[in-house]
This record gives C-alpha cells, structure tokens and sequence, in this order.
C-alpha cells in the first residue's frame, strides 16, 4: 500500500516535454499511431521511457548476475 507521505511526492514530480520530432523517429511515431499501439505523444513518450527503463534494469541485472557469477568462479 502506498502511504500518502510518498502519494504526495509523486503528484509533485512532473516534467514538461515540448519538442518536435522528425525523421525516423516521426516515422516511427506515425507508425505506432496508425496500428494503435500509442494514442498520443503523451502515450508515446511514457511507453517508449517505461520500455528504456525496463531495458536498463535487465541489462543491470545481467552485469550483476555476471559480476556474481565471476565472483563464485574465483572463489572455487
């Protein structure tokens, strides 16, 4: 359960994002929107942040699983 103390600091963290994309990423951006995987460019940038995160979690849980597995290998 989250308590209101924490509640309370989450309301207050917002970041404004104003900017124009064109290229590929536009392209992209077009590409989700027509199939129906984003609705807007709110939606498209908190799912594509979420997804980078997720990314960089696995990728720190490889290099610690690797670091953990290195260890073991010199102890033995």
């Amino acid at each position: 359960m989250v308590s209101k103390e924490s509640l309370g600091s989450e309301e207050k963290k917002k970041v404004r994002v104003n900017t124009q994309i064109n290229g590929e990423p536009a392209q992209i951006f077009l590409e989700l929107k027509r199939r129906g995987i984003i609705s807007n460019a709110r939606d498209a940038v908190i799912q594509g942040l979420m997804c980078l995160h997720e990314r960089m979690l696995a990728r720190d849980l490889q290099r610690a699983q690797l670091k953990a597995s290195e260890r073991l290998n010199q102890e033995y």
